[in-house]
Formats: structure tokens, C-alpha cells, sequence
């Protein structure tokens, strides 16, 4: 059994470790959207946090999970990181903004509803990363 569970952790190395930066987001954006909540409001604070949260993903992912994979110049990548992030992060702030109707008055409703974007977003995020910006170097999309 310990056999399978490292070598399903192997082959799987890039995902757990973009889902740990996931994590190191969803703390951030969770931070930033309940501090700047007062001055934005529940909706306009995720906003900013979101922003926040993918420039620390994005130092993480690039430092890490995809560790010399990357081919642009480092403002390049950026930007193309920010880019799809956007694709994932519209799926989440949906996501987000439902279930934030709903649970707003609750003390948790906050940290809810951003856990549920965050998952919704996951998938759709690692995906675009892995295909478009962290791959082999010198290797097309369809290789």
C-alpha cells in the first residue's frame, strides 16, 4: 500500500504541488478579501485578494511545481500566468459570488465561499499552466 501511495505522489508531483500553492493562494485571498471587505464590500474585496493571491501562486508554482519549465522571460510569464489565471478565477469568482449570497451573515460564510471557488478554479488553473506556460522547454503543446 505504501508502494502505490508514493508512486500515485510521484507520478502526480506537479498537481500536489500546485494544489499546496492553491492552498498558500486561498490563505491569501481569504486574508486580503476579509480585510478589505469593509472598504469594498463582499464582492469588489475578492478583486484585489484574487490578485494578490495569483502573484504568490505564481511564485510558488514557478519556483517549484514548475521548476525550469518555462521558456518566457520572467514579466512574459507573468502576465501569461495572470492571463489564464483570469480563465480560472472567473470560474471561481461565480462560484464565489453564489454561494457568498447565500452564507454572507454567517461568521464562516466568507472562508466558505472561497474554499468552493478555489476548487471550482483548481482544475481549469493547473490545466492551462501545465498546457501553455510550464512545459518542457523546446516541447510543442501536442508532444
Amino acid at each position: 500500500m505504501k508502494k502505490v501511495i508514493f508512486n500515485v505522489l510521484k507520478k502526480n508531483k506537479e498537481f500536489l504541488l500546485f494544489a499546496v500553492s492553491g492552498v498558500i493562494g486561498f490563505i491569501i485571498d481569504v486574508l486580503f478579501t476579509t480585510l478589505l471587505r469593509n472598504m469594498l464590500g463582499i464582492y469588489g474585496a475578492r478583486i484585489p485578494a484574487f490578485i494578490l493571491a495569483a502573484t504568490t501562486t505564481w511564485l510558488f508554482n514557478r519556483t517549484f511545481t514548475f521548476k525550469n519549465k518555462s521558456d518566457k522571460t520572467i514579466f512574459s510569464e507573468y502576465i501569461h500566468y495572470l492571463g489564464l489565471m483570469v480563465i480560472g478565477g472567473i470560474i471561481n469568482y461565480i462560484v464565489y459570488s453564489i454561494v457568498i449570497t447565500y452564507l454572507k451573515d454567517l461568521a464562516l460564510g466568507i472562508l466558505l465561499s472561497i474554499a468552493l471557488g478555489s476548487i471550482a478554479g483548481l482544475f481549469i488553473n493547473f490545466t492551462t499552466s501545465k498546457l501553455f506556460i510550464y512545459k518542457k522547454k523546446g516541447k510543442k503543446y501536442n508532444e
